[in-house]
């Protein structure tokens, strides 16, 4: 008699979903199996139909083929989030669903409150009863009454995850299928090590499905990892198993280099100096603080969360007035008082949030690209669109953005191609001194690698920079040089010539 292995049914199966958009083939016949209890990561460039297929799955997107079955009600055709959420099928987005002048109780429940009628009224005390029942089990520490705009961002994210879970229950899913995107792009390392615990301990009520450009934490976290690319299956694997140079050269389609921060291209700064500050100071954020920038020069300000780093950005982007101090750009005495003045002066700024302080996701590619040089576009005083499309297509074949035409919507594209689309806005308008706000957060492996290559670029045409990255590899493989701040002090600067970086320990043991 020999030996058979159970092969649990899936709870919720897509069999060779294909989606085309014009001029692009998001998905080719995808096969994709989420079974019981577990966490499967998804990986993929961006680009890769990562986006296009999570929208599939919430009923966001209808494919042009294919099928889509669960476990509980077979084949299923999904009409929007609701109807998804029916299914047993819920997303918590990046960018987050909650309504933060709301409580918690009132998120949870927000649109089935016909669930606690009784006789024509709302039974409040079973609501609240329910509501501190399921924040219980998603572990969270909040009072139910709380406003969600006072929860830390880990906390919201888990009242999506308990709101998610709920309304599974309620429609009679004993085991419903989660979508996380990004979880934890916006999360400090405590937050993301809380937020792992607590999805860990909730395998035996949900299945998740874990979509990270932070391939560690994928590995780290994830049963099973299913890697896409060009919006098709390329592979899969146990995430025991699973090794990360294997996955990177899976995504891009060939070996990244070891020396992914280019330090060959590590060329010598020009002597001219592009930004000096003196004696720069905001009273309860930063004491007076010196130093200078050269012309070509890529220096990283490394500190804590609190530092003052973000205020001495803020600075110079002229989101803030400084309390005292001078700031010169080439040698000339400047005072940004808004950033249109720090624009006008040549200071740009890639921002951390480019959806929603560097980017105009409801334009099109061109009119974001041309956003800042519209007044040099005109011919006669009126903009012309053969003079607009040329520049644009310069910059997006200059910056490699992957886009099926410019008049494309920007928010259409793919996370990497956004980033690209805001350094080209930046570097068309004749920026001479850039600060980059965290380059590469929430960008694949192989967007990483375009976007060193053109901070690279730009440090030999003589652009200096300012960056402040996700990691501390990051910072002090890009860097000339670094300046590394304490609770509101410039307390050391290091040298960071190629074949000669510090390490993130010797950085650490300052900053700490």
């Amino acid at each position: 008699m020999s030996d058979t292995t159970l092969i649990p049914t899936p709870v919720l199966r897509l069999s060779g979903i294909t989606k085309v958009y014009p001029g692009v083939v998001a998905l080719e016949g995808v096969d994709l199996a989420i079974y019981p209890n577990e966490v499967v990561g998804l990986i993929g460039e961006n680009g890769a139909g990562k986006s296009t297929l999570m929208k599939v799955l919430v009923g966001y997107v209808q494919p042009d083929s294919g099928r889509l079955e669960t476990a509980k009600d077979g084949p299923v055709f999904l009409s929007g989030p609701a109807s998804a959420i029916e299914h047993g099928i819920g997303m918590v987005f990046q960018e987050g669903a909650l309504i933060p002048n709301l409580s918690v109780l009132d998120n949870l429940f927000l649109c089935h409150e016909k669930t606690f009628e009784r006789f024509g009224f709302l039974s409040h005390r079973t609501m609240r009863r329910i509501a501190r029942e399921q924040i219980r089990l998603a572990q969270i520490d909040v009072d139910v009454d709380s406003l969600v705009q006072d929860l830390s961002l880990a906390n919201r994210q888990m009242v999506e995850v308990a709101r998610l879970l709920w309304l599974s229950s309620i429609y009679g899913h004993p085991n419903p299928v989660l979508i996380l995107d990004e979880p934890t792009a916006i999360l400090s390392d405590t937050e993301v090590d809380t937020l792992f615990a607590i999805l860990r301990s909730i395998k035996h009520r949900a299945s998740v499905v874990l979509i990270s450009h932070r391939l560690s934490e994928v590995v780290e976290n994830s049963d099973r990892i299913v890697i896409l690319k060009d919006g098709r299956n390329v592979a899969e694997m146990p995430a025991g198993s699973a090794k990360i140079s294997e996955i990177e050269q899976l995504m891009v389609g060939h070996e990244v280099s070891a020396d992914r921060y280019l330090e060959e291209h590590q060329h010598e700064p020009q002597e001219v100096e592009v930004l000096r500050v003196e004696e720069l100071r905001v009273e309860g954020q930063f004491e007076p603080l010196d130093f200078s920038l050269r012309k070509g020069e890529i220096v990283g300000l490394i500190g804590l969360i609190g530092s003052g780093k973000e205020a001495v950005r803020d600075c110079l982007t002229g989101i803030r007035r400084a309390d005292g101090g001078h700031i010169f750009l080439e040698g000339l005495k400047v005072s940004p008082a808004n950033p249109h003045q720090s624009i006008r002066l040549g200071i740009g700024h890639v921002p951390i949030e480019r959806r929603s302080q560097g980017l105009a996701t409801g334009m099109s590619v061109q009119d974001n690209i041309n956003l800042l040089v519209l007044k040099s576009l005109r011919r006669g005083g009126l903009l012309t669109r053969r003079a607009g499309r040329r520049n644009a297509q310069r910059w997006v074949e200059r910056c490699r953005i992957k886009t099926p035409s410019l008049d494309v919507l920007s928010g259409t594209l793919s996370g990497g191609n956004q980033q690209k689309v805001v350094i080209a806005k930046w570097i068309g308008a004749n920026t001479r001194f850039l600060i980059l706000d965290h380059p590469t957060r929430g960008v694949d492996v192989g967007a990483k690698e375009e976007i060193y290559h053109l901070i690279r670029d730009l440090s030999l045409e003589g652009i200096g920079m300012l960056i402040m990255c996700d990691t501390l590899e990051e910072d002090i493989g890009l860097s000339h040089r670094i300046l590394l701040m304490k609770e509101g002090r410039l307390i050391k600067e290091m040298a960071a010539a190629p074949n000669a970086k510090p390490t993130p320990s010797d950085i650490i043991k300052f900053i700490v």
